[in-house]
């Protein structure tokens, strides 16, 4: 088979069954996602028995007409976020995006070990000032609290610790990470924030979620994140996605909302039954200068 040919049957599989391809919907033609182990999907593999990536829950929750969505996204992107992220934008910018998902795309400009907590916002800015070249929209996320995956107990048992305590921001940082995140946005009307720790509040506090239609409590809700504390499963993962999408959609009345599935678990189980059959990866967006 070769790569047109997989690639067309991958986007075939993921959309949805409604899906006409016939409304055209601009800031949706090509759509690139950036990011770190949320957007790489870490850990979905064991959920869905093959690897999944945000790109392909975006790809499965689109109706409308577009590319394949491309992704730009590292796991080990914590290791070095400058310059990872710098060759993420460069790469995307080169795709020539019309919308920009970057949920995750700016956590390691706000945790991670600084000398000095001035270190941390600098390196936000450093974040900020990279997703400013762009001149599409963008969906980036706000700052969760995530401590939880920082302390010895583990849920479930046996679950090694993704993040060591002093890569935590302190309470009060955190808040001045997402002050400045909102002020920023403010100044850029392109930019979108994405409420994730409201989210991950709620799924601390036991407290229901809605997005859409879709309702979330009790097992439910407890099954958005996985055994580390951190990563989403693949409900959370769509969960997320639509989450960021509402807010993306309430911010461009140029948008329907049949531009999009919004079935949580209609987009769950799509994603499940591709990857029983022989589909290709999302594409990754061309780097300038690639051979």
């Amino acid at each position: 088979m070769s790569i047109l040919a997989a690639t067309l049957l991958a986007t075939a599989v993921l959309r949805p069954s409604g899906w006409g391809g016939t409304e055209r919907v601009p800031a949706l033609a090509r759509v690139v996602v950036l990011g770190a182990s949320l957007s790489q999907g870490y850990g979905l593999e064991r959920d869905a028995g093959a690897p999944v990536h945000m790109a392909d829950v975006v790809e499965a929750s689109l109706r409308a007409e577009h590319e394949p969505v491309r992704r730009q996204t590292a796991l080990l992107f914590f290791t070095d976020p400058l310059p990872i992220g710098r060759s993420q934008v460069e790469k995307a910018a080169a795709a020539d995006p019309t919308l920009v998902v970057g949920i995750d795309f700016l956590f390691w400009y706000g945790y991670g070990s600084f000398a000095t907590e001035a270190g941390r916002m600098a390196m936000l800015e450093n974040g900020l000032a990279l997703l400013e070249t762009f001149r599409c929209p963008v969906i980036v996320g706000d700052f969760p609290d995530v401590a939880d995956a920082s302390r010895d107990t583990a849920r479930g048992g046996g679950q090694q610790k993704l993040l060591a305590p002093e890569q935590v921001p302190p309470p009060e940082s955190l808040k001045q990470l997402n002050e400045r995140l909102r002020s920023w946005a403010g100044e850029h009307k392109s930019v979108v924030v994405v409420p994730v720790a409201d989210l991950v509040a709620r799924l601390h506090s036991g407290k229901d979620v809605e997005i859409r239609g879709n309702h979330w409590s009790g097992a439910a809700l407890a099954g958005l994140i996985q055994r580390d504390r951190l990563h989403p499963t693949l409900e959370g993962e769509v969960a997320l996605w639509l989450g960021s999408l509402d807010a993306f959609v309430r911010s461009r009345p140029d948008l329907p909302d049949s531009a999009f599935d919004w079935d949580a678990g209609a987009i769950a189980k799509r994603i499940r039954e591709s990857r029983a059959k022989p589909v290709a990866p999302a594409k990754d967006a061309p780097a300038k200068g690639r051979g």
